[in-house]
């Protein structure tokens, strides 16, 4: 797929292109018939890489995210994960492959940290579950909480023990050629500085690993820093742009999405933040 493409002009995703594992054509969805939520959404993430999703609050980034997970399925459009529907795959096939962190992780009972993590094993067989669970716990700067009650975590270390869930469901072996996919909505929203930038680095060796990563952000400039792709959202849905970091958060369109200026500061030439500096007018018809 082209870099930096908009999504009201004529596009086409070729489905798994080479390196391509995940893949939206044409999405559309709307949890009532005249309120559409995603309009004609067309993306893809290559194997091994980050793909990032940004947009102001309502612009349907949390809907994409469990349209991809295969938790929900497009009104019109079809998710694709290695070539098969991502609603149709089976309870097995997506816990082998996707690893879904949403925004608020529900903690219903006040399981031990460690129990909690090892649940990520669930569907994969548990022989191996405490070892993962550890591992897990370790690369999530948990291990020092391994048995405290997960209803007594901060909000921080909750979201922490969800990626670690996440990651244990992750490792470990499974089918020859099968892809990993962690998608994680506003994953660092509740972590202090160090365990935002701590968890940051995980994904990006995930990535190394050959995990496909697809996140929400807020916070442009760790979205450029961190990730190999960009797509943004406008407030209705549409998608505006989608390519390298620098192309998407250069595009003219970004201001009036968010309805701010930005200004941008650099160091060493790289973006090391976009602080919005004053209200702008916002292009609600994107």
């Amino acid at each position: 797929m082209p870099d930096g493409h908009r999504s009201g002009r004529a596009h086409r995703v070729q489905s798994l292109q080479s390196g391509v594992s995940l893949v939206c054509e044409h999405i559309h969805f709307a949890y009532r018939p005249s309120q559409p939520v995603l309009t004609d959404v067309s993306l893809s993430a290559e194997t091994g890489s980050i793909l990032t999703l940004l947009g102001p609050n309502g612009s349907g980034k949390t809907t994409l995210m469990r349209l991809l997970a295969g938790a929900s399925s497009p009104s019109q459009g079809r998710v694709l994960v290695e070539s098969k529907a991502a609603a149709r795959l089976t309870a097995h096939e997506r816990a082998q492959r996707i690893a879904f962190v949403p925004q608020h992780p529900a903690l219903a009972f006040a399981y031990p940290l460690r129990t909690y993590v090892a649940m990520g094993r669930f569907a994969l067989g548990r022989r191996t579950a405490a070892v993962i669970a550890d591992e897990a716990m370790k690369r999530l700067d948990l291990m020092d909480l391994s048995d405290r009650p997960v209803t007594e975590l901060s909000a921080g270390q909750r979201h922490r023990a969800a990626l670690a869930r996440a990651l244990c469901q992750l490792l470990g072996e499974r089918p020859a050629g099968t892809t990993r996919y962690l998608l994680a909505d506003e994953p660092v929203a509740a972590l202090d500085p160090r365990h935002a930038l701590f968890v940051t680095e995980l994904f990006k060796q995930l990535a190394q690993e050959g995990v496909t990563v697809v996140l929400v952000l807020h916070d442009l400039a760790l979205a450029a820093r961190i990730s190999d792709r960009l797509a943004l959202l406008s407030s209705q849905g549409r998608l505006i742009a989608s390519g390298p970091p620098a192309e998407v958060l250069g595009d003219p369109a970004l201001e009036s999405v968010f309805g701010v200026s930005f200004e941008r500061l650099e160091s060493g030439g790289s973006l090391a933040a976009l602080i919005p500096g004053r209200l702008a007018a916002r292009a609600d018809t994107l």
